[in-house]
Formats: structure tokens, sequence, C-alpha cells
């Protein structure tokens, strides 16, 4: 069966109203969000409607969320409340943290020649 053509706008324009709510309060810092709605078992029904949220901000990684539920709109309401958690955490974390965490160098580790000769 195929959903009509205004049914899916419709439900497309509920799910980017719903973020835009969400996120309205860092719009100035967000670049672009994207939104994937999957049902991984397909007509077998179950917890498998998956909400995949991508949030693009300049000067961080893309911070992807996701979450499952029996139906679409407990998935979107779930990813929705993630993404917004996750926005607000890394905008609270302090600069100078997230500089030391961007910058940390990994010690390269040095093989005795013991080691390197076994």
């Amino acid at each position: 069966m195929t959903t009509p053509r205004r049914t899916r706008s419709t439900f497309r324009e509920s799910v980017a109203d719903r973020l835009a709510q969400a996120l309205a309060r860092f719009e100035n810092r967000i670049s672009e969000v994207s939104v994937t709605l999957s049902d991984t078992n397909g007509p077998r029904g179950g917890v498998d409607k998956e909400c995949r949220v991508n949030v693009v901000m300049p000067g961080f990684d893309v911070l992807t969320t996701s979450a499952r539920h029996e139906n679409v709109w407990g998935a979107v309401a779930k990813a929705t409340e993630r993404a917004r958690r996750i926005v607000l955490t890394k905008l609270k974390r302090p600069l100078a943290m997230r500089a030391e965490r961007r910058d940390a160098v990994i010690p390269e580790m040095e093989l005795s020649e013991a080691e390197s000769t076994a």
C-alpha cells in the first residue's frame, strides 16, 4: 500500500517541526540536521522502527544519535530528545577541554630491543 503524497509531506513536516522545536535554542550554532527513518524488521513488527538524527555544527564532529521504538513517533521523540541533550552537552563543555581533546596526541610506544627481535 502506498502512502498518499499529502500524508507523506505532512509526516515529513511534522518530524521537521519537532526537531526545529527541540533544537531552536541552538539554531545559530547548527548548520545542518538530517533524519533517517527505517523499519528494520519490515512487516514482522516489534521494536524495530529506528530514527537516526545527524547534527552538523561548525567546530565539532557530526553528532549522531539514534533510537528504536515499536512505532515511528516514539523513535522520533526519543532520537530528538537525545539529539537535543547531545548538542547541549557539547556546547556546555569548556572550550579549553574541547581543544585539549582535539589536540591530544597519543604517545608512541617504543619497543625494547628484546621485543623487536622476538
